[in-house]
């Protein structure tokens, strides 16, 4: 069996139990609801770029969980309940087992995002009546990126683990150290390198450092995005107050992305290739 018709009967699965139809309803609902406080608050000069500002950075908490609620039971859930051995007895190797996994939660999550997006985005031009579609595309692009990197990090993490609690527990701990207390490292550092918290300008190593998660990735590359579209947004160089380092370059960002999506990946697959399954 390859890895090709594992990830299929993943995505026809989570069609069948509605997963995905409540990946989207979630995506279409908070993205569109987001997108448009901007309107609610008169000192922010709403337009639509500002409505999409608004929904990515929410949506660099909401993803996370998505992704993570999506494929953290596809190995470990199987592994616990034994129906893993069953799929092994058709002779997959566990390279292709955990491939499979990755590629059909990842097209369960990029079809959620995109089409939870899409219906979101018809919210943003009826309020803002407009809708900038580079900006869109762009900052959908950059969203699925997101997503797949926490799918990357789930199924690394499915994969190394033989229970769903332990599943969970690893689960809910990535999210909370990659996705809610990441700035805190930054906050902290600065704290204690410059005296004082972060003020209207930064170090460049404070950005860096911020952006060495997933979601603070994420968020720096949407940032670049949209202050490309629009100069009177604010972007590195505004908040440096001068000129941005090669090491705060978009790729070095891209660069985060994928390595959050690969390294738990093949970390889990290592983990999983030397696990006794009886």
């Amino acid at each position: 069996m390859s890895w090709q018709v594992i990830a299929a009967r993943e995505f026809q699965d989570a069609v069948r139990s509605r997963l995905l139809w409540g990946l989207v309803a979630v995506v279409a609902v908070v993205i569109g609801l987001t997108a448009v406080v901007p309107l609610l608050i008169p000192a922010m000069n709403a337009s639509a770029l500002t409505g999409l500002g608004a929904a990515s950075e929410f949506a660099a908490i909401l993803v996370p969980i998505i992704a993570l609620v999506a494929a953290y039971l596809a190995i470990a859930g199987e592994r616990e309940s034994g129906s893993l051995r069953l799929l092994l007895g058709l002779e997959p190797t566990r390279s292709a087992v955990v491939l499979g996994k990755f590629f059909g939660r990842t097209a369960v999550v990029v079809t959620g995002l995109a089409i939870g997006f899409a219906l979101a985005s018809a919210v943003a031009w009826l309020a803002y009546g407009s809708l900038p579609l580079l900006a869109f595309l762009g900052t959908l692009f950059l969203t699925i990126c997101l997503g797949v990197s926490f799918v990357g990090i789930a199924v690394g993490i499915s994969a190394a683990t033989a229970t769903r609690a332990r599943a969970m527990m690893l689960g809910i701990a990535s999210y909370l150290g990659l996705a809610l207390l990441w700035d805190l490292l930054p906050q902290g550092a600065h704290l204690v390198v410059e005296g004082s918290p972060p003020g209207g300008t930064v170090p460049a190593w404070f950005l860096l450092l911020e952006g060495l998660s997933p979601s603070g990735a994420y968020s720096a590359l949407v940032t670049r995005t949209l202050s490309a579209m629009d100069p009177a947004l604010p972007g590195p160089a505004s908040l440096l107050g001068g000129p941005v380092p090669v090491y705060l370059e978009w790729w070095v960002f891209v660069l985060v992305l994928f390595a959050w999506t690969v390294v738990p990946l093949v970390a889990g697959y290592w983990v999983f290739e030397r696990a006794d399954l009886n």
